[in-house]
């Protein structure tokens, strides 16, 4: 269901909001790209709101390679990873119908990360997995899970380049897709590619500051099947 495999491994749709400016080329990530795509992704999300709530200490780094090393593993191996050529920007699915790996091998996985992990940090992403999981539809879609671009390389089309692969395979398939952030930001470029608000949700404060807000966000079929922009 929308697995992808008649798709083309590379892809350089054009992007009408950049001035008919072609976007990168995509591909499909494999293992042996897998160190330079976890680097990207800990970089990418050093001040993202939701990150910066679970990890708030010194020890970034080192908490977000764990967690984005197991996303990135189940992901590649059970669900997709597209990323642009030069590796600054990828995006993380899960298929409809779960990750291929199978709930158990893949929870495991997740659980064994989190025992590494402070006490506190376990705690708050408990939690935000809790208040994500209550606002997901209840039907097959698919999950964009990570989308990350390098600092630096960003507003040049890599974000967009790399979710298309997987909308225009929903398109096709007419399965909706899914999605929450932690930054204002993204809704609006979320919205710019067709996706609603279905639901917010506000996390605990931490250290006097209030939590972040998650919005989760779905998009429908595009009927007319337009490329994604």
């Amino acid at each position: 269901m929308g697995r992808l495999r008649s798709v083309p491994p590379r892809h350089r749709p054009c992007d009408p909001l950049a001035q008919d400016v072609c976007v990168p080329e995509t591909r499909r990530v494999g293992p042996q790209e897998r160190d330079t795509v976890l680097s990207m992704l800990v970089e990418a999300f050093d001040q993202d709101r939701l990150v910066r709530w679970w990890f708030p200490d010194d020890d970034y780094r080192d908490h977000a390679r764990a967690f984005f090393g197991v996303l990135l593993d189940t992901r590649i191996a059970g669900g997709e990873v597209w990323a642009t050529e030069d590796l600054h920007a990828a995006s993380l699915w899960i298929p409809p119908g779960g990750n291929l790996l199978g709930p158990e091998t893949v929870s495991q996985r997740y659980r064994a990360m989190l025992a590494v992990l402070p006490d506190g940090v376990q705690e708050r992403i408990g939690l935000a997995d809790q208040a994500v999981d209550r606002l997901l539809p209840q039907i097959p879609h698919w999950y964009l899970g990570v989308l990350a671009t390098r600092p630096g390389h960003r507003g040049k089309g890599r974000a967009t380049a790399v979710v298309g692969p997987v909308l225009r395979s929903a398109d096709r398939s007419g399965v909706p897709v899914v999605l929450e952030t932690a930054e204002p930001n993204n809704v609006e470029f979320y919205r710019r590619r067709g996706f609603d608000v279905i639901g917010r949700t506000r996390l605990p404060g931490l250290a006097g500051e209030p939590g972040p807000q998650l919005t989760v966000m779905r998009r429908s079929q595009r009927p007319d099947g337009s490329e994604t922009c």
